[in-house]
């Protein structure tokens, strides 16, 4: 091999296709947490949620079957689209932290939920120089995976066979950490949610994903989780600001709002008890306070931002921003829970009408 040493190439390519099967694998059996991890990282708008949780697994898996036996020059072509992806991967992991969307990448299937962090971006950079490098040699001699390991010497193997027992030992370290379960005590916030697909007509689905943890406070000083929050009654949240012009219509409508929808607590959220005391909020509704709108972040960015809270523990509506959106969803509840009222109605006179 004219560049890189058969053992080096060999570890890298073995990495690369280890990774991509592992990965594909991971997201074929469990499509929701491609979407879980599409939206913790603000994906949705150039990765459409069920087209990629269908193929991505097994594009990954199609790509980590050409590093293991694509002959000749397809093999070239194969690693480099894994590098493309891999540097994708880095890209977004690197935005992700870079605008605060550390929640779980998904990246190897629900069983990867930990948040992003720095140690994401450095295994996502050490992939990344792999991949390169097994580009870079493929362009000359370098050949799949199987090939490599049929060419190799006595001493390339017990290289090969050093690699293997360190990554073993890894794994089994990694694998016995993992047994020691945490004790939670009996706190009804440990229990886990999930995401649910609801059919909502025409053909749109709407994931319903689990409430973030995050903490909001009245003006009186007193915190709230947003999950107890919604636990107590399903509320719809609107993060708004008094300098934000297309606010000035949301802060028109709450009190309509309010009173067509009695099922639901409506509050208006602020970055800061200054600019809630400064908006023109109806009396009869509380603000909350988000300082510097870090609850937000976690369903997006820019006001006026609403989402509904449902008292189940998951997203019931939302997120959407502008005035616009968040008018046609506030719409939507109206008619849902009219077009309820009117149904019991119904059935109530129905059966006075056939008592005896």
């Amino acid at each position: 091999m004219s560049a890189f040493p058969n053992v080096s190439f060999l570890l890298c390519t073995a990495l690369i296709t280890v990774t991509l099967a592992v990965s594909g694998f991971a997201k074929a059996k469990d499509p929701s947490s491609t979407v879980t991890g599409i939206l913790n990282l603000g994906l949705e708008k150039i990765a459409p949620l069920k087209l990629t949780a269908r193929t991505l697994p097994w594009a990954e898996l199609l790509l980590a079957l050409g590093m293991l036996a694509a002959p000749g020059a397809l093999f070239t072509v194969i690693s480099g689209i894994s590098l493309m992806l891999m540097l994708f991967y880095l890209i977004v992991i690197a935005r992700a932290l870079a605008t605060g969307r550390t929640a779980g990448c998904n990246c190897f299937g629900s069983k990867s939920a930990a948040p992003v962090s720095r140690y994401t971006l450095i295994r996502n950079i050490a992939l990344a120089a792999a991949a390169a490098a097994v580009f870079a040699a493929s362009l000359g001699s370098g050949r799949a995976l199987i090939y490599e390991l049929y060419s190799l010497n006595a001493a390339d193997w017990g290289w090969v066979l050093g690699a293997a027992l360190i990554a073993l030992t890894m794994w089994a370290v990694q694998r016995g950490e993992a047994l020691a379960e945490p004790d939670f005590g009996e706190s009804d916030d440990n229990h886990l949610l999930l995401p649910v697909y609801e059919d909502r007509g025409d053909g749109e689905e709407y994931v319903r994903m689990p409430i973030p943890y995050a903490t909001l406070h009245t003006l009186d000083g007193k915190n709230f989780s947003i999950r107890e929050l919604a636990e107590l009654k399903a509320r719809v949240l609107f993060f708004v600001s008094p300098t934000c012009g297309a606010c000035l219509s949301i802060f028109d409508k709450l009190a309509d709002w309010a009173h067509k929808l009695p099922q639901l607590e409506l509050h208006p959220v602020f970055s800061s008890e200054s600019n809630a005391k400064t908006a023109s909020v109806p009396e009869s509704i509380t603000p909350l306070i988000d300082p510097k709108f870090a609850a937000m972040h976690a369903f997006g960015r820019g006001t006026p931002l609403a989402v509904v809270l449902g008292s189940d523990g998951l997203l019931a509506g939302g997120p959407v921003r502008g005035a616009s959106d968040v008018s046609d969803v506030m719409d939507q509840l109206i008619e849902e829970f009219t077009g309820a009222e009117n149904s019991d109605e119904h059935s109530e006179q129905n059966t006075v009408g056939q008592m005896p």
